[in-house]
């Protein structure tokens, strides 16, 4: 196989002079349509990328016949570009790859805007699906659109989660001559069309303090929740790493699941709950507390097929099925997944006991008492939350 270029360009720059040579070296070029103006005349055959279907398909039958490949991409080709697949699906040894400016880099310098604790998210041909606790308590946001994921539909979503204490900038067509620049209020965003070409910038207004779970906001059918201290103790022992997927097994009002989602901004997260009245109640808490996690209205295990498999599983209920819940989980959980369960009964707590036992599972128990003190007419004295059974399973 002969060598994969891969070269950024940007409308409104000349052609690094590296990046040409591998052009009009090259039997093939891959480009997207908007950049074909930017190319040189070359006799090279000319593929468009269209779909990553077809495109996939397209550069693996010319890699085949052994022609050398020039695979043109916008900006720098590994900043949310088509490099980032060609590096993971082929020997870095024969890629060659030329960066130019990326487009955040460019509507930075034309906002005079440093770069620092900027985090930067594609929603380009992505699901919005999770955006909330993604910036949720970032200063600085860069948001990469497409046709499907508008302003307009961003700014949408964002008023829905109550996310609107942000300063927003569009940026179109950036290189261009007719390159547009406009500032509004998250809610001004809604109903207003924009060239496709675009690229958004969030700045908060407000401080962005971080606001933790209390017991005492959460919407809920009656005070059977866990409670805040369980809840971190319970969460610590779940060990998430960002990114991980999370079920949490008879969610109740979400309040775990939702706290996992603010440790956890880049995972995925699943409150699995029976009680339909209670689903709308993790909707709505999930919103208060802007945070956009699955929620599926179903009873454990059936509830659980057909979603992806887990890093980290938390049972906060189980209507006496316990241990059939418990094998399911630990079936699909994956190598070195954390399993933690919440148990308040004997009868449960044996039956989790037994079930690891027969199995060799590795295990850990904490017996936990809490008590918080409340007022009692002029007397103040230590009330206790009831006594719980926290057992953990990790999987090897």
């Amino acid at each position: 196989m002969k060598r994969i270029n891969i070269v950024g360009v940007f409308p409104g720059r000349p052609i690094n002079p590296e990046a040409e040579k591998c052009i009009m070296e090259s039997q093939v070029i891959f480009s997207g349509r908007r950049n074909l103006e930017l190319i040189p005349q070359t006799p090279a055959q000319i593929f468009n990328i269209g779909s990553m279907k077809q495109f996939t398909g397209d550069l693996a039958n010319t890699l085949a016949d052994n022609k050398t490949v020039t695979v043109v991409a916008s900006g720098d080709p590994l900043f949310f570009g088509i490099g980032k697949y060609i590096t993971e699906h082929y020997d870095s040894g024969d890629i060659y790859i030329v960066p130019e400016v990326s487009s955040l880099q460019v509507a930075l310098s034309r906002l005079g805007m440093d770069a620092s604790h900027m985090v930067a998210i594609s929603l380009h041909g992505r699901e919005i699906k999770g955006l909330a606790q993604k910036i949720r308590n970032k200063r600085k946001i860069a948001i990469f659109t497409d046709g499907n994921n508008t302003p307009s539909r961003i700014a949408e979503y964002m008023t829905s989660f109550g996310l609107v204490d942000y300063s927003s900038y569009v940026l179109e067509r950036l290189g261009y001559k007719d390159e547009s620049i406009s500032k509004y209020k998250i809610k001004e965003l809604i109903g207003k069309e924009f060239n496709d070409l675009n690229i958004m910038i969030l700045i908060k207004d407000g401080n962005g303090k971080i606001s933790l779970l209390d017991d005492g906001v959460l919407l809920r059918k009656n005070n059977n929740i866990t409670k805040k201290e369980i809840r971190e103790i319970s969460i610590s022992e779940l060990d998430l790493n960002n990114g991980d997927t999370m079920w949490d097994v008879g969610s109740g009002s979400g309040s775990v699941a939702i706290y996992a989602s603010l440790i956890n901004p880049d995972g995925n997260i699943f409150a699995i709950e029976k009680d339909k009245a209670l689903c709308n109640f993790i909707d709505e808490n999930m919103r208060k507390f802007s945070t956009d996690i699955n929620i599926i209205n179903g009873e454990a295990p059936e509830a659980l097929d057909g979603i992806p498999d887990p890093e980290a599983v938390f049972i906060g209920g189980s209507s006496g099925n316990i241990k059939n819940i418990v094998k399911y989980c630990y079936v699909r959980l994956k190598d070195g997944g954390r399993m933690v369960a919440n148990i308040t009964t004997m009868e449960n707590f044996y039956a989790m006991m037994n079930y690891i036992k027969e199995n060799n599972l590795q295990f850990d128990v904490k017996q936990v008492n809490i008590s918080r003190l409340k007022p009692v007419s002029v007397y103040t004295r230590f009330e206790p939350l009831d006594q719980i059974y926290i057992v953990k399973v990790v999987k090897k």
